[in-house]
């Protein structure tokens, strides 16, 4: 039985030399299909699609006779058929058989020069030289490799180590958000208390000064326009001693050196110079005819009659025109003081301007002598005392609700303004500590989220290779433009010319290959939104080194780096620093318009 094996083992074996010896002498057909190419035991061979027997003699007789061209695997005779070339010493190809015999040497697939057995062109084998050539390029591709993954295993190990110091800093500033969440909780209803007491306050100050005007607005209007009507009057009379003093300034005859006339002239000439206002002011009042004047205060009274529907503002009107009507009585004070002075002056130099004003003098006191008996008749009528008193009652009854300064003062004697003011500043400073804490709240609440969306959300490679690169921004110079791609982020175009910035779109997601596409980028015109598809190729350092735009706007980039170089590897996945590294779940982002 042994003895029977033995002769069984010796005949298969036989059997198949006989089939490698058969197919040898096939041209053109591929070693893995020799055993297709044995003649049956009537001679004829089966067409590999099975679709008819023929002759085995017709194999390679350069006429097709199989539908799939199986039966002229060594001549060109079947334009479906392929030729197989053994390239001794570099690697085997297979080229169609349309090219067998068609006069080219086809080096790029036969660099044994098989395909052209039967041409006029003779075709050395040049396989040692172009497999030393092939391997001395797979070498240099594999020392580039070795390289990029040595880089690519460094960026693996620093995205590890980031992503445990970030997903610390996650926690860290969840911990903080929930404390500021608390403190945000108890000053906002701090602040919202402080405002309904501010409300309620001055909603109780709003009745009050309802009350108030309804008692003392009538008075005090009057009492405003009393002392309006005054004002005109001094005014008037200010302007007018102005006048006089400037003309002897001006036309005086120095030569008389009158002590009395210099005396004046120095000292209104000092006033003159501090208050300059007052000369311009009197000027305009002298330029008016009486019509015109008429006018200018009726204008003057319409504009402060605008305050009078305010008891606040009324009482504010007031107060201004009683600081003005003592300013004016000061002035006319001073100024009359040094007319009369000029009453003295040296009569032996007859100095016309002195003279002149002396006279005037007399005739403006018998004006104003004439003109402020009617004022007071005026008053008396509208018993100015009581209006007077009115006003100071209310004056500061309105200024504690609505204080004109820091010291005013009900009529108690208690200091409401003052309150008043202290419970504004709290509500101030309880509005600004809310909103400190509201802007650190947001601060907060926008790192967290930014910190999540990358470590929780956003795909940065199998294995974080993309983290501590996340954003970094890459560029070329292409002459017209500089292009810059940010990992992960953004990529734009910038025109060099003049600096302007088209952005090309933001990072959506990894393409097939682990492409970076760029999307949704400015609108082009007459065309799509621009977009930019980045590939990666092996190398140890990142560069973008190629920009292309195939289409219109859409442009397609190359950049080398590791993350396109192959990671050493075991039976159970590729290894980091001697560990077997776990992929992170990686989704491939495919749309439509792609």
């Amino acid at each position: 039985m042994r003895v029977g094996l033995v002769s069984q083992l010796l005949f298969l074996y036989s059997q198949a030399g006989l089939i490698r010896a058969k197919s040898a002498e096939i041209r053109g057909l591929d070693p893995r299909l020799a055993e297709k190419y044995v003649p049956s035991s009537d001679n004829m061979f089966e067409c590999l699609d099975g679709s008819q027997r023929i002759p085995f003699a017709r194999v390679n007789d350069d006429y097709c006779d199989c539908t799939d061209g199986s039966d002229e695997p060594g001549t060109s005779a079947c334009t479906n058929g392929t030729f197989y070339c053994a390239n001794t010493g570099h690697t085997p190809g297979t080229l169609s058989a349309s090219r067998v015999n068609d006069g080219v040497c086809d080096y790029d697939v036969c660099c044994d020069g098989s395909d052209e057995w039967n041409s006029p062109i003779k075709c050395p084998d040049k396989c040692a030289e172009i497999g030393a050539k092939r391997r001395d390029e797979e070498e240099k591709l594999a020392q580039t490799n070795e390289s990029g993954a040595r880089k690519l295993q460094e960026l693996i190990a620093s995205g590890r180590e980031l992503r445990q110091t970030k997903s610390a800093e996650l926690e860290h500033k969840r911990t903080e958000l929930a404390k500021a969440e608390q403190e945000y909780s108890v000053a906002e209803a701090h602040k919202n208390e402080l405002e309904q007491i501010q409300r309620d306050h001055e909603t109780n100050n709003a009745n009050t000064m309802q009350q108030l005007t309804t008692e003392y607005l009538e008075p005090i209007v009057q009492y405003r326009k009393e002392l309006a009507a005054q004002l005109h009057i001094l005014r008037a009379h200010r302007d007018t001693l102005i006048q006089l003093l400037k003309a002897v300034r001006d036309g005086h005859n120095v030569e008389f050196n009158d002590e009395v006339v210099a005396k004046v002239v120095r000292e209104y000439g000092e006033y003159a110079e501090a208050l300059p206002y007052m000369e311009e002011a009197a000027q305009a009042y002298a330029d008016e005819d009486s019509k015109s004047r008429k006018e200018r205060e009726l204008l003057m009274d319409r504009d402060s009659e605008e305050d009078d529907a305010s008891l606040v503002l009324c009482v504010g009107a007031v107060d201004i025109a009683e600081n003005e009507l003592r300013t004016v009585n000061d002035d006319i004070s001073v100024l009359l003081g040094w007319m009369r002075d000029l009453q003295a002056y040296n009569r032996n130099y007859h100095d016309l301007a002195v003279k002149g004003a002396v006279v005037a003098l007399a005739d403006f006191e018998t004006a104003r002598e004439r003109e402020m008996s009617d004022v007071s008749a005026r008053h008396e009528a509208a018993n100015i005392g009581e209006l007077k008193s009115k006003y100071d009652e209310a004056k500061p009854l309105v200024e504690a609700i609505a204080p004109a300064d820091e010291s005013a003062l009900n009529s108690d004697g208690e200091d409401e303004g003052q309150a008043t003011e202290d419970l504004e500043k709290q509500v101030a400073d309880a509005r600004s500590q809310f909103w400190e804490i509201q802007n650190e709240k947001t601060r907060l609440t926008n790192e967290v989220s930014n910190l999540r969306e990358l470590l929780e959300e956003k795909d940065l490679g199998p294995h974080d290779e993309f983290l501590s690169l996340y954003k970094q921004c890459y560029s070329l110079d292409t002459g017209e433009y500089t292009y810059e791609v940010c990992l992960l982020d953004r990529a734009a175009q910038i025109e060099n010319k003049n600096n302007a910035r088209q952005n090309l779109g933001t990072f959506i997601g990894f393409g097939q290959n682990r492409e970076l596409n760029y999307r949704n980028g400015a609108k082009c015109w007459n065309g799509p939104e621009r977009s930019i598809t980045v590939a990666f190729e092996c190398a140890s350092v990142v560069e973008l080194v190629e920009v292309k735009e195939p289409e219109k706007c859409e442009y397609r980039a190359v950049m080398t780096g590791p993350f396109a170089c192959k990671l050493p590897s075991s039976g159970d996945g590729e290894v980091v620093d001697g560990e077997v590294v776990e992929e992170h779940p990686v989704k491939e982002h495919v749309h439509d318009e792609l």
